[in-house]
């Protein structure tokens, strides 16, 4: 897992839900899920420390609300970045994780020839 957190050159998913929200606000106080708790907070920080670090810029982190999800569960620091809806936005998010661009840009054209005409 640290692994994944450390290396910069994968994308890393965060699946936004009544249950993760719970879960990093610190309202799941279940006994039995106490390890999945804790790593799952431990993740959420590690991920929030970077994304402070590039200057609140997001560079890897694709956030997507599950179905009955509300955008309030989405943490704060994730809030300016682009969310995804599943299942609406699937071609968007494959399209991220393959790191292929929705449009093409146009091809350079020729430069424009510029006239001066002297007043």
């Amino acid at each position: 897992m640290e692994r994944y957190l450390n290396e910069k050159d994968y994308l890393i998913i965060i699946i936004i839900s009544l249950r993760y929200y719970e879960t990093i606000s610190g309202m799941n106080t279940s006994v039995e899920g106490d390890e999945r708790t804790s790593n799952t907070v431990y993740i959420h920080k590690q991920l929030q420390s970077e994304f402070i670090q590039n200057g609140c810029r997001n560079y890897r982190f694709i956030p997507i609300l599950f179905p009955g999800a509300k955008k309030c569960y989405i943490p704060t620091w994730l809030q300016n970045t682009h969310v995804y809806s599943w299942p609406k936005d699937r071609d968007d998010i494959l399209r991220r994780l393959m790191r292929v661009e929705k449009y093409n840009p146009p091809p350079i054209g020729p430069l424009p020839t510029i006239v001066s005409i002297p007043l």
